[in-house]
């Protein structure tokens, strides 16, 4: 009985954080004359696991047929992301809104959710390429320091401290690009395709 009541009061949660960022993400549509056509609108609701509109599934079938999803998703992240800045310069109370609206909406599955880490990602992404620039840096400026103490120590081999120093600095930036190559797939994706290329070469029998 406990384990239904909460279920409910999750799924009104839920409901009522889809109903607000949908409402924001229509005002700013508004606010920067951006089109918004009903099925796209209409798709802010879509979900396959809850109650939705009545006719989303036409919806669906008529936005897939009309609308190209990735621009459609980007269009919708650029809003939010828009509405999400107006609120943060209005009040302290707005952006703590927004948060509490992604904190629920999250604890079902909706189609909107796509939308909203789209904005987020968006948004935080020159902070957080500055940050991580930053402790490069300040990684680099240890590691250098750290090196010339211990060479006046005598605790490096000499065949590490004869390494020429720009020869180390291309294996630090090399190791970050393929570790930053990982974490976006795209090493997966090259891989891919050097394998389809050399299968290509290969006569059939």
């Amino acid at each position: 009985m406990v384990n239904a009541a909460k279920a409910a009061e999750r799924r009104v949660r839920a409901q009522r954080a889809k109903e607000f960022l949908i409402s924001q993400v229509v005002e700013e549509a508004q606010r920067e004359s951006v089109p918004l056509s009903e099925v796209e609108r209409k798709m802010l609701y879509f979900t396959e696991t809850e109650e939705t509109l009545p006719d989303i599934y036409e919806v669906s079938a008529q936005f897939d047929s009309e609308c190209d999803r990735a621009e459609y998703e980007k269009k919708i992240a650029r809003l939010l992301q828009n509405a999400i800045r107006r609120s943060r310069k209005e009040s302290v109370e707005g952006e703590r809104h927004w948060k509490h609206a992604f904190a629920d909406l999250r604890k079902e599955d909706h189609y909107l959710l796509v939308m909203v880490d789209q904005s987020l990602e968006s948004d935080s992404g020159f902070w957080t390429v500055a940050m991580w620039s930053s402790v490069l840096v300040v990684c680099l400026l240890v590691a250098i320091s750290l090196w010339h103490y211990f060479a006046d120590k005598g605790w490096i081999p000499s065949w590490v401290s004869d390494l020429s120093p720009r020869l180390v600095i291309y294996g630090v930036v090399g190791v970050w690009f393929v570790y930053k190559l990982v974490r976006l797939g795209a090493l997966k994706d090259m891989l891919a395709f050097a394998r389809s290329k050399r299968n290509a070469r290969v006569p059939k029998k």
